[in-house]
């Protein structure tokens, strides 16, 4: 079953292999250690992958706990089938290198349908932006190590940081060769 073997359910099951929580715990560790930036969570998608995982045996409900006047909150805990899960996926994940098709890719393939300049101010818009990017989480980053957060949880932010910079650079000697650059001559 694909939807059993998705990256926001090892999140999931990853911070209740650290400790049964509720799902507003979950979505907030999820923001605070930045696993957001590599995890697509929308809407109800964290609901419905809990939803999925307690189908599937992975976790269960360990209890309920109420704080003041807010409403209850349901807690979750990972089963062994769950722990084994999370190791099966980061191995996979981790261990296995995956083909991965971004939209960056496909419009590169096809760069030359446009003409010449306008290649070139949408290149430059990109390495701005990209440029803006980098140093916003090069400070992110160190903020959030000088802030005592274990490295070990920043690892995702560190290789998105690592593919940024190698992307500006790309970017920049890409936009230096464009003028001598053969082109198809746009559309």
């Amino acid at each position: 079953m694909r939807a059993r073997r998705t990256p926001l359910n090892l999140a999931v099951l990853s911070l209740l292999n650290e400790q049964p929580r509720h799902p507003y715990e979950m979505q907030s560790l999820i923001k605070e250690r930045h696993i957001a930036d590599v995890v697509r969570l929308r809407g109800g998608s964290l609901y419905d992958a809990i939803g999925r995982l307690l189908k599937l045996g992975l976790i269960e409900v360990s209890g309920t706990t109420r704080e003041g006047a807010r409403p209850e909150r349901t807690v979750y805990a990972i089963t062994e089938e769950g722990r084994a899960e999370i190791l099966s996926l980061l191995r996979e994940y981790v261990g296995e290198r995956a083909e991965e098709y971004p939209v960056f890719g496909a419009g590169l393939a096809h760069l030359g349908q446009l003409p010449r300049d306008e290649a070139e101010e949408l290149l430059r818009k990109r390495e701005r932006s990209l440029a803006e990017l980098t140093e916003f989480w090069a400070n992110g980053l160190r903020d959030a190590l000088a802030s005592g957060l274990p490295r070990a949880v920043l690892l995702e932010v560190e290789y998105a940081q690592a593919m940024r910079q190698a992307e500006l650079a790309w970017l920049r000697e890409v936009l230096t060769d464009l003028p001598g650059m053969d082109w198809t001559g746009g559309c």
